[in-house]
């Protein structure tokens, strides 16, 4: 089991999905489902790291004209 499992870590989402047997159509779905919990998850990273350096002005520009 545990030389499955590492084996399995090495691979992509891509190839573990195209692993899996579904329809074309199915892994089409799922693939989008990736990508875009992919970019929410970015997202959040993006955020998460604004917030913890707030004097970078990246939110709002320092001056009030803005």
């Amino acid at each position: 089991m545990n030389a499955r499992q590492n084996r399995k870590s090495g691979l992509t989402i891509k190839e573990q999905i195209s692993s899996i047997q579904m329809s074309q159509h199915e892994r089409d779905a799922v693939l989008h489902d990736v990508r875009v919990a992919e970019a929410f998850v970015d997202a959040i990273m993006w955020a998460c790291g604004k917030a913890v350096r707030p004097h970078a002005d990246v939110f709002a520009k320092p001056n009030l004209k803005y």
